[in-house]
């Protein structure tokens, strides 16, 4: 399958996908194609991409070739080249994408598919991240309706980039970046008109089978599904953690992953949305709390995986150790049953705290993964008794905010934030 020819008017070394070695249904394949192939075309000046022709048996099924074409005609939609698709006429780069997109929407694998979607994202100066992020999006084999990019005022050039390069992308630039991401992904939800939101943290990539599978599994699910929480692969994760039997597994889950998931609209907004008090981390099993309370459930689903660039586990730092100590008291003193609070000081140092590399490197920690390698932050985070004895003090600071709205979750799906 020729897809490259050289930029002097020759077929000069002209290469395969497959012998690039991407086999298109690998986890991080389709995010490392687009970029080798945007790295490519700059550094070989390239100006005409060849692509085959794709047969309509493989757009509806949304089969393995047309997941490469989608990332190849991605990657050449911000640079100056000629697309060719079989025997349509040549294209520039931007409109193969224009025409791409409109053969998924009519023939792909969402045709006849009424229900629409908005993927949003909260950014903030993480640049290349974000470019890469949506073009990933741009690749999905069934296309987004909406993409909401709330940028929490970067000063790397994030928006001005939005604005060059993706201009069907809606930009919400925040008036300063003292705000934190429940607020900034509460804007973009607000904002979204779709039955459907895809929420995404601005360094993940998305397979190009992400949205497909994603809501062909939600629409198995009843009404009361609320959240479909796909699988996510980060930098340093052993393999024990990602095949484990517990991390790929259906079920249903007390938090979902706010990297990369797809939930109802209607049901977040019912909810209200992240707690802003929380500023950053934890926000996801609170909001799960409450979903549970108003009969709504979470599902953990592996079909659609997600590369999310930021490392696993716990990220270092007295910011991360901060709000990840702080924010799970405030949530348990919200929801927690009284007789699980009580005992959650002590769970949290005996089965967190103390907690071997080993267990969580097996998969047993599924749902709190906000706390794998919290006891290492612990002993090398400069100051940390310090740091978790400030934390202590902001959540004695916000008993009455929390007690307020404390409504303790009966649903069976509920779990400590320990494992």
């Amino acid at each position: 399958m020729v897809v490259l020819e050289g930029g002097d008017g020759e077929s000069g070394d002209a290469e395969s996908l497959e012998s690039w070695g991407y086999a298109a249904g690998a986890l991080g394949r389709s995010h490392g194609l687009i970029e080798r192939i945007g790295e490519r075309i700059e550094s070989d000046s390239i100006r005409e991409i060849v692509l085959p022709a794709i047969d309509d048996e493989e757009l509806s099924a949304a089969g393995d070739r047309l997941a490469l074409i989608a990332a190849a005609v991605s990657a050449a939609s911000v640079h100056d080249v000629i697309v060719r698709i079989g025997e349509e006429d040549p294209m520039d780069s931007g409109e193969a994408y224009r025409w791409l997109r409109h053969r998924l929407r009519t023939e792909g694998p969402g045709r006849g598919d009424s229900r629409t979607v908005t993927a949003v994202i909260s950014a903030w100066n993480k640049y290349k991240d974000v470019r890469a992020n949506l073009l990933g999006i741009r690749a999905q084999v069934r296309p987004f309706d909406d993409v909401v990019v709330v940028d929490n005022h970067s000063s790397d050039g994030t928006a001005q980039m939005i604005r060059a390069d993706f201009p069907e992308v809606r930009l919400v630039v925040m008036p300063n970046s003292a705000y934190g991401a429940c607020e900034t992904f509460n804007v973009g939800f607000s904002t979204a008109l779709t039955e459907y939101i895809a929420i995404l943290d601005d360094d993940v990539v998305l397979t190009p089978w992400w949205l497909d599978r994603s809501l062909v599994r939600m629409g198995q699910e009843p009404e009361t599904t609320a959240v479909v929480s796909t699988k996510v692969v980060e930098p340093g994760m052993p393999d024990s953690y990602r095949d484990s039997e517990a991390v790929n597994a259906e079920r249903y889950m007390s938090t979902f992953r706010g990297c990369a998931s797809l939930a109802k609209k209607k049901a977040i907004d019912e909810a209200g949305g992240y707690d802003e008090r929380l500023f950053i981390y934890g926000n996801e099993r609170d909001l799960t709390c409450r979903l549970l309370n108003l009969g709504y459930r979470v599902l953990q689903f592996s079909g659609a995986e997600t590369w999310h660039r930021t490392p696993f586990g716990v990220q270092m730092g007295k910011r991360s150790l901060y709000f990840h100590a702080r924010n799970a008291f405030l949530g348990m003193i919200k929801y927690a049953p009284l007789k699980d609070l009580v005992r959650l000081p002590f769970l949290a140092v005996t089965k967190v705290l103390f907690r071997g590399r080993e267990s969580e490197e097996s998969g047993t920690v599924t749902d709190a993964v906000g706390t794998i390698g919290i006891g290492k932050s612990v002993r090398e985070t400069k100051g940390s008794w310090w740091i978790l004895t400030k934390a202590a003090a902001s959540v004695v600071y916000n008993l009455p905010y929390c007690l307020k709205r404390r409504e303790p979750v009966k649903a069976p799906d509920f779990e400590l934030p320990l494992q």
